[in-house]
């Protein structure tokens, strides 16, 4: 175990455990940012759809074994695309439309008609360092915010 994560243990040790859980979340969520920006950038782009779509979404509790915090990089399958509809330049109604991005799996694999163009597992292998840095750094930022708040 490095240093800098015996540091985590240690300042995470002096806060109440719900409010240890809260700061793993949040350190969670940093680290898996990390690896959506990179994926993001990686992304091919035709419409722009697919690199919109990346984002960081939470497993829900009964995907997670118990006392595990879990989060994905995920092309998401829904984006909302809204547009003001104009007539003689007068505007008339708002839209608002649902756009997906289903056809991700197939740029990172591959389809028989398709050669794959991976965008997600190199984001994930490039930016291990990174996220665990990401992880470190806000566990500890945020650890310390916690503890003056308990100290006032």
């Amino acid at each position: 175990m490095t240093d800098e994560f015996k540091a985590v243990q240690e300042a995470l040790g002096k806060l109440p455990a719900a409010l240890q859980k809260k700061v793993v979340v949040g350190a969670a969520r940093a680290a898996a940012k990390i690896i959506a920006d990179e994926a993001k950038e990686r992304a091919p782009v035709r419409s722009g759809l697919l690199k919109k779509s990346i984002d960081v979404a939470k497993a829900k509790p009964k995907d997670t074994p118990q006392g595990h915090i879990k989060f994905y990089v995920v092309p998401k399958s829904k984006n909302y695309v809204s547009g003001v509809l104009q007539s003689n330049g007068v505007a008339f109604a708002k839209i608002k439309f649902q756009k997906n991005a289903y056809y991700a799996h197939m740029v990172e694999f591959g389809t028989k008609n398709m050669a794959a163009r991976p965008f997600l597992r190199p984001a994930f292998e490039n930016s291990g360092d990174k996220s665990i840095k990401a992880f470190q750094e806000y566990a500890l930022k945020r650890t310390e915010k916690e503890i003056r708040k308990l100290s006032v």
